[in-house]
């Protein structure tokens, strides 16, 4: 077996070091590239210093994002009166829109919702669900498209809306994952057609 030099030891020695370098910094950068493809949506959404209070865990009255509560189950009726049970719906991902006719900026967000709802039609994994307190399709119909996106349910006792989720200011969005699992909501109007928003729910998929 052929003698290796102290300097060649040292030599490779340092090579190896420099690899072992390199490779580490590939990995940090694959996994802070990684980072920033997650975070990139919500600050969009967002903005930098309401996401970095909702990341750091801090309270926020507003926001949420997380991936420690489950969403309450219930059972509505759509426009048609058919029952529509979240549960039955696992393996998707749900955008849950909680609004009332009586709310200005819930009507004024429903264009571009139901625009969201008209861009993910083609992911089979994605809903866009509407919640409204309002007492029917009836009182509602008059400001809606003809042949809607949305599959609206409605709570006319809001025994879900506020007992089960909290909401009494609207409009409020929420993100359920595929696993039941709340990550996302958002209190106030949006407009959920812009291409951040489809990014934010892909992540989710």
């Amino acid at each position: 077996m052929p003698r290796v030099s102290r300097n060649e030891w040292t030599a490779l020695a340092g090579a190896a070091l420099i690899g072992t370098m390199i490779v580490y910094g590939l990995v940090a950068s694959m996994g802070d590239a990684a980072r920033r493809f997650h975070e990139g949506p919500l600050r969009a959404v967002f903005g930098d210093g309401t996401f970095e209070q909702l990341e750091s865990g801090r309270q926020q009255p507003l926001h949420y994002i997380g991936s420690d509560r489950t969403a309450p189950d219930f059972t509505l009726n759509d426009r048609q009166g058919r029952p529509y049970t979240l549960s039955e719906h696992r393996g998707h991902v749900v955008v849950l829109n909680f609004w009332t006719i009586n709310c200005g900026p819930c009507v004024e967000e429903m264009p571009k919702l139901d625009q969201l709802a008209q861009l993910v039609g083609p992911w089979e994994d994605v809903e866009v669900v509407g919640v409204s307190i309002d007492s029917g399709w009836d009182e509602v119909a008059r400001i809606m498209p003809p042949n809607p996106h949305i599959n609206y349910l409605f709570d006319p006792t809001n025994s879900v809306v506020g007992p089960e989720y909290g909401s009494n200011l609207f409009p409020e969005t929420w993100i359920i994952d595929k696993d039941g699992v709340i990550r996302f909501r958002y209190d106030g109007g949006f407009d959920w057609s812009q291409p951040v928003v489809l990014n934010l729910i892909d992540s989710y998929r």
